[in-house]
């Protein structure tokens, strides 16, 4: 696990080697990601950046950049391959002589023997820069749901490519924001999907299951991957035809032959254990194969509401696991804001992204750099009740919703929208509000809810097609920031996040299941909560989902005044005007979410488009903190 970074020349007479101090400043910025070892590496027209965070094989021989032996092939590479050994085994059935047991070599010598073809088949969380010397020829590739990072820019005749975005933008000799970003970012809070551009004009995305392409200086994109291609409807069929009880038993194999995978470390290994079913049950399975786990879990200090310890804490008793608890609280959560958005490199989407980096750092402190983390279930199982469940029964209302009369319908959209404090007076408002945010996203987000449709064009009933169509779109679309998340908190703390519900064996089983294994009568994820139940008890499978919630208004308060926002990113770069600000700020607790994400907008403005360090930040935000109150004497 690691970070890159490259230069490419695309003119002749241009070399690689002049601008390798270019890439050791972009690997400097990046160093979070790889402690443990750095490389420069440049040959021709291209010069290759790595740092390290050594999991596997800590010996030299994982050293990148990494060259094969004839000196045509070189890769710089982020993440796990968690099927290299079949992957080496075939490799030395071909005559391929290894020197090291890490699994950068496997996925080098993979891509030397089987080139493009081999994509589909790596199972693992990565991205990485491949470049063949005879043919001058980059490949920059993601892995099938975009996991890991990497981006890149160009400036006229020289391309640059980053795992993140922080290490191009001082490169970039105009950094600007881009306006039609900034608006998909307002509408959606995730700029991750489906477009490529970032909120950095200029600064583009590969995107998940893509191979990019340099030939001749021209980039040249493919899609290897995308999720409706994991649909079939022979895979379907088969499974309606199983009994529930053999389906989870296929369920549960699949799960456990991944995590029993993804244990494969020669640093220490843990989980992120939050207390809900999806980490539960990784920790649970986990614990099968390894007793000298720990897990880890950040309790919401002052808030019983918004805390599952108990039901964490009694998992690790059973099981005999080590368990260690941060204790989260406002001062913690604002002491840290500032330095969670430079690791995002975007506004915040999930106000807990602070709480995740927070405990990756605990997790580091404790000596473990290896941690499983629970992400992805909920989009393929069908966690989102407010989502998923709500879908299927406004589809079964639609047709009562029909008859309801035109006038009584126009009353009840004007509450709806007065309540909101939207402007109904304006004419045909409610009719050109939907088209308009449809037309700032370009229609991207509906083609391709439509498309993930039609995948499960097979399936008979109307209603269980728009469902699994909306559940299968969520793992390109609001799945993306959620694996933003998890990458930049962790690899910001130098922590490998796994994430065994993403491996592509077990997404092909799950989004091959009919729904009502999903979304069961009584039960959201119940195949899931079958599989959980044959390892951990009733009581800590069976309750109310909590999700991770924060008690953002009451620690975010010192921030809620108009002065926050004086003369700072928001006024003097995108022209917001203080009066509005103002009115919003004294709305602030009715609307907590959309004043967080100004907050973060304009730290992250102040970041990275205002020339202001981290420690400045920091001091300006500690300026709002309360004032202890001084003692009085009488």
């Amino acid at each position: 696990m690691c970070g890159l970074a490259g230069v490419l020349c695309r003119v002749p007479g241009m070399t690689g080697a002049q601008y390798a101090p270019v890439v050791a400043r972009m690997c400097q910025r990046i160093a979070h990601r790889g402690p443990d070892d750095e490389g420069i590496w440049h040959d021709g027209p291209i010069c290759l950046g790595s740092r390290r965070l050594a999991i596997q094989d800590l010996s030299p021989a994982g050293h990148m950049p990494m060259v094969d032996p004839s000196g045509r092939y070189v890769l710089a590479y982020n993440g796990e391959l968690y099927n290299a050994p079949e992957l080496r085994r075939e490799l030395e059935a071909r005559g391929v002589r290894f020197r090291s047991t890490g699994d950068t070599e496997v996925l080098l010598h993979s891509l030397i023997a089987w080139g493009e073809a081999v994509l589909p088949r790596l199972a693992g969380i990565l991205a990485f820069a491949f470049w063949d010397s005879e043919r001058r020829e980059l490949w920059l590739v993601r892995d099938h749901l975009g996991v890991k990072p990497l981006y890149y820019l160009e400036l006229g005749d020289i391309l640059l490519f980053a795992s993140e975005i922080k290490a191009l933008i001082p490169e970039h000799p105009d950094p600007r924001v881009d306006d039609l970003s900034i608006l998909q970012w307002s509408l959606y809070r995730n700029l991750d999907f489906p477009d490529r551009k970032s909120l950095v004009r200029g600064i583009e995305s590969v995107l998940p299951g893509e191979i990019v392409k340099i030939v001749n200086g021209v980039r040249q994109h493919r899609f290897y991957f995308r999720p409706p291609t994991a649909v079939d409807a022979t895979a379907y069929r088969r499974a309606e035809t199983l009994t529930a009880q053999a389906l989870a038993e296929e369920i549960e194999d699949t799960l456990a032959t991944v995590v029993r995978e993804q244990l494969v470390s020669d640093v220490p290994v843990g989980t992120l254990l939050s207390g809900g079913l999806d980490s539960s049950l990784l920790t649970a399975l986990a614990a099968r194969y390894r007793s000298d786990l720990t897990a880890f879990h950040v309790s919401v200090a002052g808030f019983p509401d918004h805390d599952e310890r108990p039901y964490a804490e009694a998992l690790c008793r059973r099981k005999g696991l080590t368990f260690v608890t941060m204790r989260l609280d406002g001062g913690a959560f604002r002491a840290a804001l500032a330095r969670t958005v430079w690791l995002s490199d975007l506004p915040l989407t999930h106000p807990n992204s602070v709480a995740y980096h927070l405990i990756s750092r605990v997790v580091r402190e404790h000596g473990v750099i290896v941690a499983l983390a629970g992400e992805g279930a909920d989009e393929l199982f069908g966690g989102y009740a407010w989502a998923y469940r709500r879908r299927r029964r406004l589809q079964r209302l639609r047709p009562w919703l029909d008859k309801i009369p035109p006038l009584i319908r126009e009353g009840l959209a004007l509450l709806i929208y007065a309540e909101a404090e939207l402007p109904v007076t304006s004419i045909r408002f409610r009719e050109l509000m939907p088209p308009t945010v449809l037309m700032l996203d370009r229609f991207a987000r509906r083609e391709w809810l439509e498309t993930c449709i039609e995948a499960y064009g097979f399936v008979d009933r109307e209603q269980d097609r728009e469902v699994l169509g909306a559940m299968l779109a969520d793992l390109g679309d609001f799945l993306s920031p959620l694996l933003r998340r998890l990458d930049r908190m962790s690899m910001g703390a130098s922590v490998e996040c796994r994430v065994p519900y993403l491996d592509p064996r077990l997404v092909a089983r799950a989004v091959n299941l009919p729904l009502d294994y999903k979304l069961g009568r009584h039960a959201d994820k119940w195949i899931l909560k079958q599989v959980a139940l044959r390892h951990m008890p009733k009581e800590l499978v069976v309750r109310k989902k909590m999700g991770f919630p924060l008690p953002l208004w009451q620690w975010t308060r010192p921030y809620v005044r108009p002065d926050f926002f004086s003369d700072g990113f928001l006024e003097t770069h995108l022209g917001f005007k203080r009066s509005g600000i103002t009115r919003l700020v004294a709305r602030g607790e009715r609307w907590v979410q959309a004043l967080f994400g100004l907050i973060t907008l304009e730290i992250w403005g102040r970041l990275f488009l205002m020339g202001r360090t981290l420690a400045e930040v920091e001091a300006w935000l500690a300026s709002f903190e309360p004032k202890p109150h001084a003692p009085t004497f009488n």
